[in-house]
């Protein structure tokens, strides 16, 4: 819990806000949206790599939780990780996010919110430790048109890659935002008026 200052002798709780969304939904680009109007984005999954890479206490737990055999000179794999072996490395990292996401909090006082912008929100607890939570919404026919566009893949390996994920209306369900990011939807809008809401 952090407090932030707002003048003398009165202090009111950092509101947390969780920011998730499927692949290529723009959850990046709605993050940069709230960078854009002055609030603080926490990127967590460029944390969680370090964690899992650099953090020797996480990686020693990773190694007795899942195992030797997803490491391959001395790095994690992901063609080695199952699901099951991966939502295992989560809990690992997960005190070591939090702790990450507490300092920043502490670095951007000055801000009534903070976002935690993490792909992983609803598949772990995360989103039970925010005050609110948002997700950016598109159509999966939508998000594999994008990254056919993006990266050429073939619409197989592209429903391949996406098989496993969490459905977006599910999320959608979890959250206390949405963001509809497809076709002619007005984006910066959208953020405007949640952030508005928050404060």
């Amino acid at each position: 819990m952090f407090y932030i200052f707002v003048s003398q002798n009165i202090f009111i709780e950092m509101i947390k806000v969780g920011l998730s969304g499927n692949r290529y939904s723009g959850k990046t680009s709605v993050g940069k949206l709230f960078r854009q109007i002055g609030i603080p984005v926490f990127d967590a999954d460029v944390v969680l790599k370090f964690i899992i890479s650099r953090d020797l206490e996480t990686i020693s737990q990773i190694k007795s939780k899942v195992g030797e055999h997803i490491f391959k000179n001395g790095e994690l794999s992901s063609k080695y990780i199952t699901d099951s072996e991966f939502d295992k490395i989560l809990e690992c990292a997960s005190f070591q996010i939090m702790k990450a996401y507490e300092n920043f909090n502490q670095k951007n006082s000055f801000s009534v919110y903070t976002i935690f912008n993490s792909s992983f929100l609803f598949e772990t607890d995360w989103a039970d430790e925010m005050d609110f939570n948002i997700n950016v919404f598109c159509p999966k026919i939508h998000r594999m048109e994008r990254c056919k566009e993006l990266t050429n893949m073939k619409v197989s390996d592209i429903a391949f890659m996406l098989r496993n994920e969490m459905d977006d209306l599910d999320k959608n369900k979890m959250s206390t935002y949405i963001v509809h990011n497809y076709s002619n939807m007005d984006t910066p809008t959208q953020v405007n008026k949640i952030d508005q809401k928050i404060i």
